[in-house]
């Protein structure tokens, strides 16, 4: 692969992979009812409003759950992946383009909740940022992920090791189940 197509592969990547965390986000900040108001948040509405509010009359929205931010993160990943085939001169097909984005969508959640319970454990390292507004927001961001293993293990002498545990079982879930599905959407084509 020439120096030029490995450029054209790492920006479609970064054009696209930010879209999709941006809509990825937004569903899940809608899911655990975030609120306009946090400023993540009104970042992240702001961005996608463009495309979320036209759609809304298509796509219905079922409780918490907004199906347009993952049909349009979905999207995106078909067309990341449509291009960068084309770029480096594969063949397409249509069934596994489809299928890998699907896997792909997963594999980008998996890894948008390991990063926010990452900087969550970090930042609740300085006592000072647990009365910010950001960390508060982070906080309620991840607890639908570590709350079941907090319920399964709950602090012991004041240490909490429910966010080593979901991280954990965020990386089991991207070897056991990401993985293979990569490989069984590959021996679709």
């Amino acid at each position: 692969m020439s120096h030029l197509i490995r450029a054209g592969v790492f920006l479609i990547q970064t054009v696209f992979g930010t879209l999709i965390v941006l809509f990825l986000l937004r569903a899940l900040l809608i899911a655990t009812n975030m609120p306009f108001s946090e400023p993540v948040c009104r970042f992240v509405y702001t961005l996608t409003n463009r495309v979320i509010t036209p759609l809304r009359a298509l796509v219905p929205r079922w409780r918490k759950i907004e199906f347009a931010s993952p049909l349009v993160a979905w999207l995106l990943c078909v067309a990341e992946s449509a291009l960068i085939y084309a770029l480096v001169g594969m063949s397409i097909d249509v069934g596994m383009l489809l299928a890998r984005a699907l896997v792909d969508l997963l594999d980008w959640t998996l890894w948008i909740e390991l990063i926010a319970i990452f900087g969550y454990c970090v930042l609740s390292f300085f006592p000072a940022m647990r009365y910010d507004d950001n960390f508060m927001t982070l906080s309620r961001f991840v607890a639908p992920v570590i709350r079941p293993f907090r319920r399964l293990l709950p602090p012991i002498g004041g240490l909490d090791f429910s966010c080593w545990l979901a991280s954990v079982a965020l990386v089991l879930a991207q070897l056991l189940v990401v993985a293979p599905l990569y490989e069984l959407t590959g021996k679709l084509s």
